[in-house]
């Protein structure tokens, strides 16, 4: 299946043209602490693989990051926040976002098809998918719209994730 890609977030879109020295520096200097930092967290391991290959960073080193990443998958296909908890929307579509957008994975991968699955599973007759919030309140809340109560804001970002995911499977139209 052909890859959807989303935009381009490398360097060259890290400042304006006048100054690409210096900020092909900084991003250097971000790749080299990407590189160097110890993620504690899926959402960290994501983002870390999404800075590696924004910042251009070796294949080798996405493909560790990746591996890193897909030796969490659970036995169910999702990936969980933590490893104390379960697989959720939100790990799961991010991790395929990522693994897809980074060159790692393709959709047609058996670990993505896996993720897509987890993800149909646990899709809710609404559409959307229900991610319990472990957030303490620092606000008062208030209904947005969105399903679930008060977890809402994370089934929401879960939601917008699995989407994506999902939809990086879908065929380009024409």
């Amino acid at each position: 299946m052909p890859v959807i890609p989303l935009p381009d977030l490398g360097p060259s879109v890290f400042g304006p043209p006048g100054r690409g020295e210096e900020i092909a520096g900084r991003v250097a200097k971000a790749r080299d602490w990407l590189l160097s930092a110890t993620p504690r967290s899926t959402e960290d391991r994501t983002f870390q693989l999404l800075g590696l290959k924004w910042a251009d960073a070796r294949k080798k080193d996405i493909d560790k990051a990746a591996a890193g990443l897909l030796a969490e998958q659970g036995k169910d296909g999702g990936w969980s926040q933590l490893a104390s908890m379960p697989g959720d929307a939100y790990a799961t579509g991010q991790v395929l976002v990522a693994l897809q957008q980074s060159g790692a994975v393709s959709v047609a991968d058996p670990a993505y098809r896996r993720g897509t699955q987890f993800l149909l599973t646990t899709q809710l007759a609404d559409g959307s998918w229900f991610v319990p919030s472990r957030s303490l309140p620092v606000q008062p809340f208030f209904e947005s719209g969105f399903p679930h109560g008060r977890s809402q804001f994370i089934s929401c970002a879960a939601t917008s994730w699995a989407a994506t995911a999902l939809g990086l499977t879908a065929p380009p139209k024409g």
